[in-house]
């Protein structure tokens, strides 16, 4: 018995759609032959793929089995038709990356100078929203990637480790925590705390350090962004957690000071993306080239700016 690719392709579609007219739109075929051909698969194979008596059309127990496998061969399929296409050819095209907010505009900016400069055929675009929009955008394919702190496997979505930040406690140069050398998480009780929404991973995490190291917070203000944080900061006398990455900007301006803070809270990174078939390719040759290298220019520190020490210190050295 043999199947063709078309007609592989066709019946992962119909499945996917649950719908002749869409799949048939979809191959450039009338409805009545998409029918025709999904009949004849169904006889070659001995077994009935569809539930036609049901709106929208649904999948029998055969049938749900047989479309994981089309989209395996197909994927494969694609896959494989890619590379040998692509021997001897730099990859070309869009990447469309979706990232939070505190990814660190600067940081990707720079790394998607980088890649482009050394990638003429490749652009890269980069949209920044909040954590369960990026899940949402990378779950309907609305871009290539997303890049999140504390990726984790939710259903659809696998993720590559990309960096573990350095979380600092951060204030405005004139606090008293600013001249200090380090604080520990104990000393921050009874200070006031503006810190991030629940809804963020990271807001839940950093409430969890407190609650870990038997350390009751003292929240004064909560919200959904860095950059607002950062601002309250400037004007009052809070404290907060934030990653040190996205504050060596306003320390290396005089506006902000960080301290390191012990026991050692990291935030990690990472890359998301929409889980593929175990033999199928989760990226476009462009895509996958884009990923290598933010993977290898974005995954240390060292080159981030100044370390955490005493606030005037840091005044001093001029997400």
């Amino acid at each position: 018995m043999c199947l063709d690719m078309q007609t592989l392709r066709l019946f992962a579609d119909v499945a996917r759609c649950h719908s002749f007219s869409q799949a048939a739109e979809m191959h450039g075929i009338s409805q009545s032959a998409a029918s025709q051909r999904i009949g004849q698969l169904e006889k070659k194979l001995g077994v009935t793929l569809l539930d036609r008596s049901v709106r929208p059309l649904g999948l029998t127990t055969a049938g749900r089995l047989f479309a994981e496998g089309c989209e395996e061969v197909v994927g494969r399929y694609d896959h494989l038709a890619s590379k040998v296409a692509g021997l001897g050819k730099q990859p070309q095209g869009v990447v469309r990356v979706m990232a939070i907010y505190s990814a660190g505009i600067d940081l990707l900016c720079r790394v998607r100078q980088q890649f482009q400069a050394e990638h003429e055929n490749i652009s890269v675009e980069i949209r920044y929203e909040r954590p369960e929009q990026v899940y949402h955008a990378v779950c309907e394919k609305e871009c290539d990637m997303g890049i999140v702190s504390y990726p984790e496997r939710w259903r659809k979505v696998d993720s590559i480790p990309l960096r573990d930040e350095e979380m600092v406690v951060v204030c405005n140069t004139h606090h008293k925590v600013a001249q200090m050398q380090s604080i520990s998480v104990n000393e921050l009780e009874g200070n006031e705390i503006v810190t991030f929404d629940t809804d963020l991973p990271v807001g839940r995490r950093i409430r969890e350090y407190f609650k870990n190291n038997g350390v009751k917070l003292r929240i004064s203000n909560v919200f959904d962004n860095i950059d607002t944080i950062k601002g309250a900061l400037a004007v009052t006398e809070q404290l907060s957690i934030l990653p040190r990455r996205t504050v060596i900007r306003e320390v290396t301006a005089g506006s902000l000071a960080m301290v390191k803070m012990t026991p050692q809270l990291l935030r990690p990174l990472g890359v998301i993306f929409r889980r593929k078939s175990r033999n199928g390719s989760a990226f476009s040759p462009a895509a996958q080239a884009f990923v290598d290298f933010l993977a290898a220019h974005a995954r240390s520190e060292d080159h981030d700016g100044p370390t955490p020490r005493q606030g005037h210190t840091l005044l001093g050295a001029g997400k």
